[in-house]
């Protein structure tokens, strides 16, 4: 038995190893075992290596470095950019790098104030304590503490009303209270507007990305 070693008809890349068919008449001829060589094939066995592809070159076995399926970015890619994919063997493209381009400083430090913005908005719109309770205050609760004031000053002095929490329990609430929580509203808003502005500042004193970093909201 012979074994003989496959390979792609059209790239050549080595496929896998068969055992080769006797061939009757000229093993009769020869007094000797011949055995027919299949198409596409050799009887040179190739030398496996990690990272490579095996590729017949008509005579020896080539190794060719094999990256296929491997993601990569190239030195102009800026961040963000989609990862290549490397679909034929060979060498990575010159300067390919395997991690994702960071933004550069001048990319993050207004990307980190939209990031911080936002933090600073939606801290905003979150329940406000007052008198140990929490209360809603997004846009439609704000809209009903507001109608609700109105609707309490119109029904005179000691007027109240049950008011929903954040948590849906309820407390008796006068104008009065509702003002204090539009009050404490104020209060937390001037307390996020500053420490945004403070921040903001600092982000853009920033000389490098690992200083910008450090920075949380």
């Amino acid at each position: 038995m012979q074994t003989a070693y496959l390979y792609d008809e059209q790239t050549k890349e080595y496929k896998s190893e068969v055992n080769a068919q006797l061939d009757p008449l000229e093993s009769e001829k020869a007094g000797q075992d011949i055995y027919l060589l299949p198409a596409n094939a050799t009887w040179l066995k190739p030398t496996p290596k990690d990272g490579y592809a095996s590729v017949w070159k008509g005579e020896s076995w080539d190794m060719l470095e094999d990256h296929r399926k491997q993601e990569y970015w190239l030195p102009g890619d800026k961040y963000g950019a989609p990862a290549r994919e490397m679909k034929e063997l060979g060498a990575l493209p010159e300067g390919a790098k395997l991690t994702a381009p960071e933004r550069t400083l001048d990319e993050a430090k207004p990307a980190k104030i939209v990031a911080f913005k936002a933090e600073r908005d939606a801290e905003e719109v979150q329940p406000v304590e007052y008198k140990g309770n929490l209360y809603d205050y997004d846009d439609k609760s704000r809209d009903r503490i507001n109608a609700a004031i109105i609707a309490l000053d119109a029904q005179g002095e000691g007027a109240n009303i049950a008011w929903t929490l954040a948590d849906n329990s309820s407390v008796n609430v006068t104008a009065n209270d509702l003002r204090m929580v539009i009050a404490n509203v104020a209060i937390r808003s001037n307390d996020l507007h500053v420490k945004y502005l403070t921040l903001k500042e600092k982000i853009l004193a920033c000389k490098t990305v690992a200083e910008l970093e450090k920075i949380v909201w």
